[in-house]
This record gives structure tokens, sequence and C-alpha cells, in this order.
């Protein structure tokens, strides 16, 4: 079980691993790079808070099992991610998690995710591909050709991006096998299109309360896998509900949907 920062984003790094530990959580995904125009927007760990959020990752007894976010739209510039990769692996991060943008077509994706993931697996990390309608990547049996093209490297798998994007269960199944980290949150079938950048990064619905075939999704992964509660509630900050409160939501709520062991 993982908590991503997106479901309380005011709480600070270490904090978030405090929460983590509170919660019986394992892991912690923080933002180890944040391109320049989201600046502000999301905590981003640097290398002068890596002593500080060991200490907490220790006492907490949590680990950080993946990196936000890696933004493929330059090629051949992956000089500026070297820092959250150093960042990350000093914390000990094995995976990081990239979007691919402006690419002409599969084997020029390909080519950038590869590269990439050389990059990464210099500092210990696998790089993970994550389809969402925000990047060139939009749909799982399009991400699972690039990785399949690419030799390397695996797929994040966003609910509510698999479910905007098609919500195509049988390539999920087909694919199962590159997924080893899947990120729970729950929503109506359909939405305004116009709603959708605000429901991914602010106001999820909790496991539980929309309309998502959670248990249809998750029967079709492998029990190898790290499951993360990914759930801004934007209302409930709003409203005066703290981190921890929305965490435990959030985290509950994903376990509640979870198979019986």
């Amino acid at each position: 079980m993982s908590l991503h920062h997106l479901t309380a984003l005011d709480a600070s790094p270490s904090d978030l691993v405090s929460i983590a530990g509170r919660l019986r959580c394992d892991h912690v995904t923080l933002f180890t790079h944040v391109p320049d125009q989201a600046r502000g927007f999301y905590p981003c760990v640097t290398g002068d808070d890596v002593p500080a959020l060991r200490d907490a990752l220790a006492g907490a007894d949590v680990t950080v099992c993946n990196l936000e976010v890696f933004p493929l739209d330059r090629d051949g510039d992956l000089a500026r991610f070297e820092e959250g990769l150093r960042v990350g692996a000093a914390l000990g991060a094995p995976r990081a998690t990239v979007h691919i943008h402006d690419v002409a077509d599969l084997a020029a994706a390909a080519e950038r995710f590869a590269a990439f993931s050389t990059a990464a697996s210099g500092h210990g990390i696998v790089a993970g591909l994550e389809f969402n309608g925000f990047s060139a990547v939009k749909d799982i049996a399009s991400a699972a050709a690039i990785v399949r093209a690419a030799g390397c490297g695996a797929l994040v798998l966003d609910v509510l991006h698999l479910m905007r994007n098609g919500a195509d269960l049988a390539a999920l199944g087909r694919n199962a096998d590159l997924v080893g980290y899947a990120q729970l949150c729950d929503g109506p079938l359909a939405i305004d299109p116009a709603e959708a950048w605000r429901e991914a990064v602010r106001e999820r619905r909790l496991p539980g309360d929309g309309e998502f075939p959670l248990a249809a999704i998750l029967s079709r992964l492998g029990g190898d896998i790290v499951i993360e509660a990914e759930i801004p509630q934007a209302a409930a900050r709003k409203a005066g509900v703290d981190a921890f409160e929305r965490a435990r939501r959030a985290i509950e709520a994903v376990r509640s949907v979870l198979p019986a062991a």
C-alpha cells in the first residue's frame, strides 16, 4: 500500500511520510522533478531535504516506491532530470513516472522512453510510462506498445486515466505483466471533458463512491503489485479537513475495495 503526495499536497514530504506510517502504509510517492510551469503547485524534494527525509522514512518504517514526474517533451535533453533522479536514488526509490509529449509515432516514443530508461537505470530506477489524456500517449494499448517496443521499463496504471481514455479492460488484461504499480480512485463513468484536468489533479472520488469497475480492474492485475491511493480531495480540504484525515479516508477506501488476502 502506498500514499501519493497528490492525496495531501498541503503536507510537507516529511509530514506525508509520517502520515503514511501512522496509516500503516508501506510506501509513498514523492515529487523530485517538477516542470518549470508547475513549480509552486507541487512540493518538490531537493538534495537539501534528503537527510531529514531519510530519517523520517526510517522512523515511520516507510519507503519511497515511486517518483513523479518526468515529462519527456524534448528530444535529447535528459540532463534536466539528473537531479530528480539523483535525489530519488538517495531516498531508495525504485521507480520514476514519465509522460511522453510531442512525438510523431510509436517508434519515436519508444526511442525516447528507452533513452530515459537508460538514464534512470544508472540510478537503480525503473522508468514507468503513464498514459493519460493530457499527453501524447493516451490509452493503455498505446503505452504498452511503446514499452514493449522499447524493451525496457514498465507501465504505470492510474485507474482514472484508464477509465477516461477508453476503459479498455481487455487491453489491461493483455498487458498486466507490464504493470507493477497501480493508483486507485473512483469517479462517475462520464464527465464533462472540460472538467478532466480538475478531476485528475484536484477532485477524485474515494473508491466505493463512484462507478468505476474497480473489482474487475483489480482482478486483471497480478498479485505482486503496489496499490496506491492517489485521491486529491479539494472540496474536503477547502472545508477544513486536514491532510491526515483526507489521507486516512483515501487509504481506508482503497483497502475496502481490495480483494481479501
